[in-house]
């Protein structure tokens, strides 16, 4: 916790109370990173699952040093990133391409905080949720959109996924309110189906999961919607511009 509060006091912000709660419950201790994570400490973890360990091509950061390396590149003008002035960004995850999730504190409203998605390779953020709970819940559904015999959710049977799953949900419970809760608990009752879906080139793909990218998209305007959600800006150029 003295990390958390140093941080805060260095570069002038406050964490969410909810990540708060995270940290203090161990939950964002996804073990010590090594080569061999996935044979040695993954299998620990699945009982109790720490933050979004089933999440959707997510590693959420432990570690003040990654936060604040992650805060100092942002305000260095030298850096590709060449993030505006104008945004206040603190990241706390990364996927595995080397995109960012970050808390946007610019945007922080009666206390809550929005989440967005900073890629490495482009200068297009997208706001992903209006807080934190709300970028929980939206990344548990999103996991399940896509499950094949190579994901982390199960190493051969598909009860395995129900079980990692519904053990996932159990940890995180505290974190979520109760419809997101009752939402999760239908779709993982049920079984694996195929279903095709559009992109917006209008290209189709096949693919198999719990819920649909189609019915994700429905559940989020219904239940996460606030102004910016799925918002895009470029983070190299103030507001409005």
């Amino acid at each position: 916790m003295n990390n958390l509060t140093d941080l805060e006091q260095k570069y002038n912000f406050q964490y969410p109370e909810i990540y708060r709660r995270l940290s203090e419950n161990k939950m964002l201790d996804w073990g010590e990173s090594s080569s061999d994570w996935y044979k040695t400490v993954f299998p620990k973890l699945t009982e109790n699952p720490p933050l979004l360990l089933f999440g959707y091509d997510i590693e959420i950061w432990n570690n003040h040093q990654l936060v604040e390396g992650s805060i100092q590149e942002m305000s260095d003008e030298d850096d590709y990133r060449n993030i505006h002035s104008d945004y206040k960004f603190v990241p706390f995850a990364k996927n595995g391409a080397g995109d960012w999730y970050a808390f946007q504190f610019d945007l922080q409203n009666d206390g809550e905080v929005p989440v967005t998605f900073i890629p490495h390779d482009d200068v297009e953020a997208e706001v992903m949720a209006g807080n934190f709970q709300d970028f929980i819940f939206r990344q548990l559904l999103e996991a399940v959109t896509e499950i094949d015999d190579d994901s982390m959710f199960y190493e051969d049977e598909e009860a395995d996924l129900k079980e990692n799953l519904l053990n996932q949900l159990k940890t995180h419970e505290p974190y979520l309110n109760p419809k997101q809760i009752d939402i999760l608990k239908d779709i993982y009752q049920r079984d694996i189906f195929e279903y095709t879906y559009k992109v917006p080139n209008g290209h189709t793909f096949e693919a198999e999961g719990l819920v649909t990218f189609d019915e994700v998209e429905e559940i989020l305007a219904r239940e996460i919607a606030f102004e910016q959600l799925n918002k895009k800006f470029n983070y190299t150029e103030c507001w409005g511009s």
